[in-house]
């Protein structure tokens, strides 16, 4: 159990027991921002319901909360695109408990740039819509009546910076995310008079699994400040502490916002920091340099 002076709360600054009692469901969470959540929601004393379509991370990831917490973590390896996928994590959770208080809907993918939209795919429209925004329809579904039943719940919603602004190749993507921070609002509004609480985070250059980490040579990380005004890539837990308070008790207000955590990316709009100053104009050397050096970069800062 979750016990008073625990490291992981203080360090957090959530208390031991704000989410006592509570009943969590987090899809994704195998990754390292939703796992990351899910670590800090059990060391706020919360149940846990995880969900990943990568059994190796979710075995690890449960087993370090198992470990830390000594709470059984109930994990379902699925793939939450289908239908079928979803069942099998309402089935895991009401087979285990009478509610579900808490829903983090974390999975969400880019799958690849895409390109020119007019050489793209309906399949690849598809694939976006199943994985970024149909699964959330369904665990809503799913898990809302329950809420109601109960006159309490949070519902978090992962949406993307790339909803908010232009993503170049990405045009389909963006609209999904965008639909999201929607879907999020209209349900906000529908629920909030039941006591449950609906909004998202819109999450940009923290280090995840989708974007390798970040993991680029010291020569390029180090200018991460010139793009990120926080002067740094953010880390799982610096989303997963958003997450965290918009699940809880705290968060009674927040009523279908999406809550921007990038470092203040978004904030910047298109200022970049010199060591002098911040300017608007582009940065990239590669216009300056013979176009060969610039294929020797790794992809990412080509």
């Amino acid at each position: 159990m979750t016990r008073k002076g625990d490291p992981v709360s203080e360090q957090s600054g959530f208390a031991p027991e704000l989410m006592r009692g509570r009943v969590a469901v987090i899809t994704a969470a195998g990754g390292a921002i939703c796992g990351e959540a899910a670590r800090l929601l059990a060391h706020s004393g919360c149940e846990l319901v995880c969900a990943d379509i990568d059994g190796d991370r979710l075995a690890a990831v449960a087993g370090r909360i198992e470990r830390e917490t000594g709470r059984r973590i109930v994990t379902v390896q699925a793939d939450l695109r289908t239908a079928d996928g979803m069942s099998a994590l309402e089935r895991a959770a009401f087979d285990r408990f009478d509610r579900v208080d808490v829903l983090v809907n974390g999975l969400g993918e880019h799958l690849a740039s895409a390109g020119a939209h007019e050489e793209s795919t309906e399949e690849q429209w598809q694939a976006l819509y199943e994985v970024n925004l149909l699964h959330v329809f369904r665990a809503c579904k799913a898990f809302v009546p329950g809420m109601k039943r109960a006159g309490w719940g949070r519902i978090v919603n992962f949406s993307s910076v790339e909803g908010v602004r232009s993503a170049p190749a990405l045009a389909v993507y963006s609209a999904f995310k965008r639909a999201v921070d929607g879907f999020t609002k209209s349900l906000a509004v529908d629920l909030a008079r039941h006591g449950i609480v609906v909004s998202a985070v819109a999450v940009d250059k923290t280090r995840a699994y989708q974007v390798n980490h970040y993991e680029l040579p010291a020569e390029y990380e180090r200018l991460a400040h010139t793009w990120i005004p926080a002067g740094r890539y953010g880390e799982p837990a610096d989303v997963a502490n958003v997450v965290v308070f918009l699940a809880s008790p705290l968060n009674t207000w927040v009523v279908g916002g999406t809550v921007i955590a990038d470092g203040g990316t978004l904030s910047a709009g298109g200022w970049f920091r010199t060591p002098k100053r911040w300017t608007n104009q582009p940065l990239l050397v590669q216009y300056l340099e013979d176009p060969e050096r610039n294929e020797t970069r790794p992809p990412a800062v080509q």
